[in-house]
């Protein structure tokens, strides 16, 4: 990436996000409160999701430089993913549906988690908190009905989807108490203890990559849907545990991708965050090399700060409640020849008391 003029445009509130996720969790709740049969047969269904996100990029796990995929993630650095979603059926039978939904990921990470001397020396840290809109093309997989009380019963469906989805993301990090500025700018009043300060408009790599805060990303994974309705079909509603993961065109959710910069041409907050490195930390973690491997030296030799070679990718894990508008869900009266569910053959020969 090439190095741009200084004229920083900082990235703003997300006023609009924040209004869209009002109205979507407005409608989402006045649904499930008031069981309006005004949507329709079925075809619209509301929720919202709960879960847990982590990142793939320049802050990893393990005893070893990057790793491929998720075995780099640092599982410690857990953080919340959370939003709300609308569902709306494309065909007469359920299969194909198109959801459009509205979250808040959290991520971070931290150097001071791995066992690599490299990265644990540098003792970088981040948090980024994005708000992502996405749209996305679902499709069923497989379908079994089960029966679990004699008032209830239920589908199970493996679900498949990919789709884009629209990211805003800024991140963020704190001066470590143990840097060789912290005293300085704790004097000066540039930071505080326990104080976050935004990255991307102080440059900590010499680089400005804020045409980089808003981002369209791809989002493709997995889910595993329990539909449940009381006899009768008087209520529908959904259960589902889902693994999304999202791939991006930067390498900056982490403010983390090539070389140190030269700190003579940065502000003092931004040369103490753009390298973090000190002796505390690498006499308390056992590392013999020097500090000065994890900072600026000369033009001529630049010191890598990150792996420019790989952009950061981000994943969630959740669980959503959702209810059909109208409570009665086509999925119930699926062709049964189309998942091998027939009375006789297929993948499920006994023929079950209810009909699904």
């Amino acid at each position: 990436m090439m190095n741009k003029a200084p004229n920083y445009t900082p990235c703003v509130p997300d006023f609009w996000f924040m209004r869209m996720l009002l109205l979507l969790s407005s409608v989402v709740l006045i649904t499930l409160l008031s069981g309006s049969h005004a949507w329709g047969q079925g075809n619209w269904d509301v929720g919202f999701t709960a879960g847990m996100a982590n990142y793939m990029g320049d802050i990893g796990d393990g005893a070893s430089s990057r790793r491929d995929f998720i075995w780099d993630m640092q599982e410690v650095r857990t953080r919340p993913a959370f939003g709300m979603f609308a569902r709306r059926k494309l065909d007469r039978d359920g299969i194909w549906h198109l959801r459009m939904e509205l979250n808040s990921v959290q991520i971070s990470g931290h150097d001071k988690h791995t066992n690599y001397s490299a990265r644990r020396g540098r003792n970088l840290h981040f948090r980024n908190i994005m708000q992502e809109s996405c749209i996305r093309l679902e499709r069923d997989l497989f379908q079994k009905p089960l029966v679990w009380a004699r008032q209830r019963r239920a589908m199970l469906t493996i679900r498949g989807f990919v789709g884009f989805a629209s990211l805003r993301h800024n991140p963020e990090a704190q001066v470590d108490p143990n840097n060789p500025a912290y005293n300085s700018l704790l004097e000066a009043n540039l930071t505080s203890p326990g104080e976050w300060h935004s990255l991307p408009e102080l440059q900590t790599e010499g680089v400005d990559y804020s045409d980089e805060l808003n981002l369209t990303t791809i989002p493709f994974g997995l889910c595993a849907v329990i539909t449940g309705q009381k006899k009768g079909g008087a209520k529908d509603f959904y259960l589902s545990l889902e693994l999304g993961i999202r791939i991006t065109d930067t390498d900056y959710l982490d403010d983390i991708s090539g070389f140190y910069a030269d700190p003579a041409g940065m502000k003092p907050l931004a040369a103490a965050l753009s390298s973090q490195a000190n002796e505390v930390v690498m006499e308390e973690a056992g590392i013999e090399h020097s500090v000065a491997n994890h900072m600026w030296f000369s033009e001529d030799h630049a010191v890598i700060r990150g792996n420019k070679a790989n952009d950061d990718a981000y994943g969630t894990l959740v669980v959503s409640f959702g209810k059909v508008l109208n409570g009665k869900s086509q999925s119930f009266n699926n062709s049964k020849s189309r998942y091998g569910n027939k009375s006789r053959g297929g993948l499920f020969k006994k023929r079950t008391k209810m009909r699904f």
